[in-house]
């Protein structure tokens, strides 16, 4: 619509000024150029309809709800009406959006197990460079559990430092690319499940650390 403000002289005759532009819906693009007239309420019950756009909430939906405004219309002429309907594109687009879902599930699953495998290599490295420490706290009297739950609440914190670093990164990147940004319900899921992958691989190197045998480690050679 054009801006500013200015007049326009109808078919009718009248005047109308002109006071501003409003973004058209993308439901309403195939109408443009666009010209609204707002129109008196006493108007409205005798002027007729020459557009009617329902939109459906579901693409499973298109076709129901075609049926069901076909059966409100009422007309006495159904040949005098014309219903179009984008079922198919509705269609095609669940059809890329079910795909886009399925690769993108995949690809979280690869990424935490690749991110897995990785945490118990390096921790599993960590706890052989650090064995002798894990020998003397075992005969200064900790228990398995005690080291267990030391090397697993150590990760936690890690992982959940990493994972508000990572979605605050990941937020700030789609906001300066103008990407979707996904909403606080996604970062939160992601950084609980990145923690638990984090504990999870942790798990058995924990284990080995707390089973080193401090006589064996403290032996002087």
């Amino acid at each position: 619509m054009p801006s500013g403000v200015g007049g326009v002289v109808a078919d009718s005759g009248a005047e109308f000024t002109i006071v501003g532009e409003i973004a058209t819906p993308s439901a309403l693009t195939m109408l443009e150029p666009l010209l609204l007239i707002p129109q008196a309420v006493d108007n409205l019950s005798i002027a007729p309809v020459m557009l009617l756009m329902v939109t459906a909430a579901r693409p499973d939906l298109v076709a129901p709800l075609s049926d069901a405004v076909q059966s409100l219309l009422a007309v006495d002429d159904p040949s005098k009406i014309t219903v179009a309907t984008s079922e198919s594109l509705a269609e095609l687009r669940a059809l890329i959006e079910g795909q886009l879902g399925s690769f993108g599930r995949n690809l979280v699953v690869l990424v935490f197990a690749i991110t897995a495998v990785l945490v118990a290599a390096i921790l599993y490295g960590l706890v052989m460079l650090r064995r002798k420490d894990f020998g003397r706290r075992r005969a200064l009297g900790a228990s398995r559990g005690l080291i267990i739950s030391l090397l697993l609440s150590q990760m936690a914190i890690l992982g959940a430092i990493g994972a508000v670093l990572g979605s605050g990164v990941a937020a700030v990147g789609l906001t300066i690319t103008g990407d979707p940004l996904p909403g606080l319900e996604f970062f939160v899921a992601v950084s609980v499940l990145a923690v638990a992958v984090s504990v999870g691989a942790a798990l058995l190197p924990a284990i080995a650390a707390s089973r080193r045998d401090p006589l064996k480690e403290l032996r002087v050679p």
